[in-house]
């Protein structure tokens, strides 16, 4: 839902507060300070994390452990611009999907969308386009946004959906990070939004789970596309991942597991493992 209150102003409203995590601000904080988390920390750009979007009482803990990780590091500067990458779990035309809206709302207050950022974006490929009706009812980037407001509160966000995962939209998804990322990489930081490996049969999750934790860490951008394009990467954000890996951004930085994976059941009954990363 998108609530407009000045003309031209568009604000997203968060729509799984309440579901996902909770509704009430003294509740949410709460859950991030048992977490270990700081607010308003001037953590240094020029990191990358990879995080769950889980409910968060399956997968809170799992995500702030990343936010924490990149706390660790502390700037001068502190991190300007937080791009949040994530998948759609809704039928919708195949694209990577900007925001239109200004700002997008959490329970912690409001985080401004640098829509400046998303006209390079866009300007890259006539496959990235500025339509929030794809952001409207997805919770892969909303679940994570109160961590980002809580401990960066002053950083501009860049939304960005992909929904498919054909080679040409992971490397025009690529190309674009890279060309308007590279000299803006020290006051950024990276969030990718995805599960490490999820089906229907216990063992083959648990195989694809390493395969993905394997080729992440030795940042193997070409063995995970191949991998991908077999189907023998199976996380929900694995495009986004193989995508970030080819854009190059991370300049001789490699991934590491924060945590030991966790196991979890997806609405179909599939077996799903969490995982938090950092570069």
């Amino acid at each position: 839902m998108v609530k407009n209150r000045k003309p031209g102003i568009k604000r997203r409203a968060p729509v799984v507060n309440g579901i996902y995590y909770p509704e009430r601000k003294e509740a949410l904080i709460g859950m991030l300070n048992s977490w270990g988390l700081k607010e308003n920390f001037p953590a240094m750009g020029g990191q990358a994390i990879l995080a769950p979007h889980g409910a968060w009482d399956l997968t809170g803990n799992i995500a702030a452990k990343a936010f924490e990780n990149v706390q660790r590091n502390r700037g001068e500067r502190g991190i300007n611009r937080v791009l949040v990458l994530g998948t759609h779990h809704q039928a919708y035309d195949e694209g990577i999907y900007l925001s239109e809206s200004t700002y997008f709302e959490t329970p912690l207050g409001s985080l401004a969308v640098d829509r400046g950022f998303n006209k390079k974006l866009a300007s890259c490929s006539t496959l990235i386009r500025v339509n929030d009706i794809p952001h409207l009812s997805e919770h892969s980037l909303e679940v994570l946004l109160p961590l980002v407001k809580y401990c960066f509160p002053k950083a501009r966000i860049i939304p960005i959906l992909m929904i498919g995962s054909r080679p040409a939209l992971v490397s025009s998804l690529a190309k674009a990070l890279r060309i308007t990322l590279e000299t803006y990489m020290k006051e950024c930081l990276i969030i990718i939004s995805s599960s490490v490996s999820q089906n229907l049969e216990p063992a083959l999750a648990c195989s694809m789970a390493d395969t993905f934790s394997l080729l992440l860490e030795k940042m193997d951008s070409a063995a995970f596309l191949s991998q991908l394009t077999k189907g023998r990467v199976s996380a929900c954000g694995g495009a986004l991942v193989g995508a970030f890996l080819e854009s190059g951004l991370l300049d001789g930085k490699h991934f590491s597991a924060l945590l030991p994976l966790a196991q979890g059941k997806g609405e179909r009954g599939e077996t799903v493992y969490y995982g938090t990363f950092g570069a």
